[in-house]
């Protein structure tokens, strides 16, 4: 390898051409359709996917016609209901029919002199919907890459044209599966505060997303009589917006939160549940959207504090606008804890690589007899996949995150790691197994059909099932790391609850097996003080191999189901399983 990068030619793809690498080609758009398709020049020589540009004829005729200033006050309810159709009726999650559509939005927040009912308010939230929906996440990255602040007019535009809102009745309420709007009208005679609460995001949302808008009663008093405070929740606009701020390792981490009223410098409190439980809350930052930073907008936290309320963050904030909430991407990733874990596996490698030598030398000893065989068959595979699961872990950390390499890498983890808990599954129903049916034996083939079966085949559909379900959902991969999107609910379960399921069960086992132990044989007295010492020595010594190659030690991250860890669990958790490789080398090889 040269270390220079190749230049996609004609016979790579005879519609785009040749370009350099790094750069894209573009052609126009067939079908009468305005706007370009392109693609990117890899540095391999090969093309990326499709980019489209191009614009559906309803939307640039509905753009042209709406650059007519004067028409488009005299009939801006007529084409808000257009665009809210052609959103309903068409697809216009591509890229280039995104750009189009916040640039007919934006056009629409440009009207001053306006004054639109709930319905009108209703269909202009329609087409925010769609373009926000999940299914459009993929399409939205795209197309800032051409349009970087295009998530940020999508903002301004909204807020601005939510103004022109003139509602009939005094609390009125908006809601669809990824945008809601709340609101009340100002009466002199109330001596409430305003409250509303957003968390029924019913529609394809995979998090729990909650949050509330506070507004005391001495803040309203300063606001005219008939005035409207209205608060707009967006369940999807943190995977749409620049996660930028003035701390790079840092994340949004809630709902973002629009409040309106005639006076901006209106103090407002927001309480946020975090998104991703595992981030530390006391790194929270409560930031708001500044427009004009940087030309495309940035979080900045300027005039706002927060504090801890059990599970909730709680921002209050001296002035108005769209907030959320920043959190530290590296909870509890301190340096001594990634060096003590990184030492702590590669110890685990080396001593499960010495228990494989040890198997192979004392293998034809060793198995010789039906259930010593099956015995080892199991502790071999859990051996490998544990072994390879590290070695999988140790290399995602030198990974680019969302590329191909660290999605195979991520997928290999996760099935391995499953392989591990079944295997050990395996070997807890096969010790059960004999416990109870004493003189019962199995057949070599039975054995091998079931081990496998329950060992490789259950967590390998497992493992590609999430993966087809979270790939299509673009869920897969976290973007700051080379790692399973566990802030995505379903997978993160899809790695605990069979953790936990199989510990448990391992757990009782165990229990079952020393209760056996301690239950004496036909004829055998237990008066001696000496049988009790050997008693108790072979009870902790059955413990010691239990819990290494039962893999009892996970049991620790059921402490991490509970916000606020302690920082001993977290070190107790990593060393204990990043030692699993020393424990079974010592309790479930040697001492074999």
């Amino acid at each position: 390898m040269n270390g220079k990068n190749d230049n996609c030619s004609r016979q790579t793809d005879q519609y785009f051409g040749a370009v350099e690498s790094g750069k894209k080609a573009s052609r126009n758009c067939s079908n009468n359709q305005k706007g370009t398709l392109k693609k990117k020049c890899n540095t391999d020589g090969t093309y990326g996917p499709i980019e489209d540009f191009c614009l559906l004829p309803e939307l640039s005729n509905l753009l042209e016609v709406i650059q007519n200033t004067t028409e488009l006050t005299k009939n801006i309810a007529h084409f808000v209901g257009k665009l809210a159709n052609i959103s309903i009726l068409k697809d216009i999650s591509t890229p280039g029919n995104l750009i189009a559509t916040v640039d007919i939005i934006k056009i629409f927040a440009s009207v001053t002199e306006a004054s639109l009912n709930q319905t009108v308010m209703e269909d202009f939230f329609a087409t925010i919907d769609t373009i926000v929906a999940e299914s459009t996440l993929s399409a939205w990255k795209t197309a800032k890459t051409e349009h970087p602040n295009s998530s940020s007019q999508l903002l301004w535009s909204v807020e601005s044209f939510t103004r022109l809102l003139s509602p009939t009745e005094d609390t009125f309420n908006i809601s669809k599966p990824n945008i809601q709007l709340k609101g009340i009208r100002i009466q002199s005679q109330s001596n409430h505060s305003y409250w509303v609460n957003f968390s029924d995001f019913s529609e394809g949302h995979n998090r729990w997303l909650s949050g509330a808008v506070t507004i005391y009663q001495e803040e309203l008093s300063k606001l005219s009589d008939n005035s409207l405070v209205i608060s707009i929740a967006y369940a999807t606009l943190i995977d749409i917006l620049d996660q930028s701020s003035n701390t790079n390792d840092s994340k949004l981490n809630g709902l973002i939160l629009t409040t309106i009223a005639e006076n901006n410098s209106t103090h407002i409190q927001m309480d946020f549940l975090p998104v991703d439980t595992t981030l530390d809350p006391a790194s929270s930052q409560c930031v708001f959207w500044k427009f004009n930073l940087n030309g495309t907008g940035k979080w900045d936290s300027m005039g706002c504090r927060f504090e801890l309320s059990g599970s909730n963050v709680v921002c209050k904030c001296t002035h108005l606008t769209s907030f959320s909430l920043l959190m530290s991407r590296f909870h509890k990733e301190s340096p001594g804890l990634t060096l003590i874990t990184n030492i702590a596996i590669g110890i685990s490698v080396a001593c499960l690589v010495i228990s494989l030598i040890i198997e192979g030398i004392v293998w034809r000893y060793v198995t010789k007899n039906r259930t010593s065989e099956a015995r080892h068959i199991i502790m071999l595979n859990i051996i490998l996949s544990l072994l390879t699961a590290n070695i999988c872990f140790i290399t995602s950390g030198y990974l680019a995150p969302d590329t191909r390499v660290c999605m195979m890498i991520v997928f290999f983890i996760h099935f391995l790691y499953l392989a591990l808990f079944f295997w050990m599954l395996t070997l807890a129903l096969l010790l059960l197994y004999h416990l109870v049916f004493i003189f019962q034996y199995f057949s070599r083939a039975a054995m091998m059909i079931t081990s496998l079966t329950l060992g490789y085949l259950c967590p390998f559909i497992f493992a590609v099932s999430i993966f087809t379900i979270a790939y299509f959902r673009n869920h897969y991969l976290r973007q700051d790391k080379c790692w399973m999107n566990t802030e995505q609910l379903y997978l993160s379960l899809s790695f605990h609850v069979p953790q936990f399921t199989i510990v448990t069960i391992n757990f009782f086992i165990t229990i079952v097996a020393i209760f056996k132990m301690l239950r004496p044989t036909i004829g055998e007295e237990r008066n001696s003080h000496t049988n009790d010492k050997i008693m108790v020595k072979q009870i902790a010594r059955s413990i010691a191999i239990l819990t290494s190659i039962l893999g009892l030690c996970w049991a620790f991250g059921f402490a991490f189901l509970k916000k606020d860890t302690p920082i001993a669990i977290d070190y107790a958790f990593n060393i204990l399983n990043g030692l699993q490789g020393l424990f079974i080398l010592v309790f479930g090889v040697i001492m074999d």
